[in-house]
């Protein structure tokens, strides 16, 4: 839907607010002229280049959020220390390769954030995401069989999992576990080279 000029001129302050701050802090300088043109900046990329509002019917968990961050870090650590063995083995045998994951939300926002969280983790990285159907392809180290393909689709699952429970309503959650029980992962390997 189109927006009027009126609307697309209005203030929105916390949008203002945040791109001075980024282009303060890319000056590193809070000088009066650094803030003012900072927010004038700020206010014509919001006129010009206006983002789609995002519609949000889920709410924070906040168990569900202290877990997918513990989760993230745990991740992160982990993955590092596998990147680390790697890097030093006598010879190296990544086989790596693309993996095919279909996610079981269907939800934009759910599949972003998804997606960055995997891309976080080292080894792993997003290549493509296909809309519909909701699909993830991911760039991924020691694909050695079919049981690390299965491993990769699984931790997708379950990041999924957990970014629904940190930030979804009750009724999201509760058709991501109905999804997931219609359309369980795939035993087939799904790589593609």
């Amino acid at each position: 839907m189109a927006r009027t000029m009126k609307d697309r001129l209005r203030i929105r302050p916390l949008s203002i607010l945040g791109m001075t701050t980024v282009w303060a802090l890319l000056w590193g300088s809070v000088s009066p002229l650094i803030l003012v043109s900072g927010a004038v900046l700020a206010w014509v990329v919001d006129v010009v280049f206006p983002l789609p509002p995002i519609h949000w019917d889920g709410r924070l968990h906040p168990l569900g959020f202290v877990k997918l961050v513990g989760h993230l870090l745990w991740d992160l650590v982990v993955s590092s220390l596998r990147l680390v063995r790697l890097a030093f083995l006598p010879e190296v045998r990544l086989d790596a390769g693309i993996v095919r994951v279909d996610l079981h939300s269907d939800d934009d926002l759910y599949q972003v954030a998804v997606a960055q969280l995997i891309s976080l983790v080292p080894g792993t990285v997003v290549v493509e995401v296909v809309r519909h159907p909701r699909r993830l392809y991911l760039h991924a180290l020691e694909l050695h069989d079919d049981a690390a393909v299965d491993s990769i689709q699984s931790m997708t699952m379950a990041i999924e999992s957990r970014v629904l429970h940190a930030f979804g309503s009750p009724r999201q959650i509760e058709d991501f576990e109905a999804a997931c029980l219609a359309r369980p992962a795939p035993r087939t390997p799904q790589m593609e080279e």
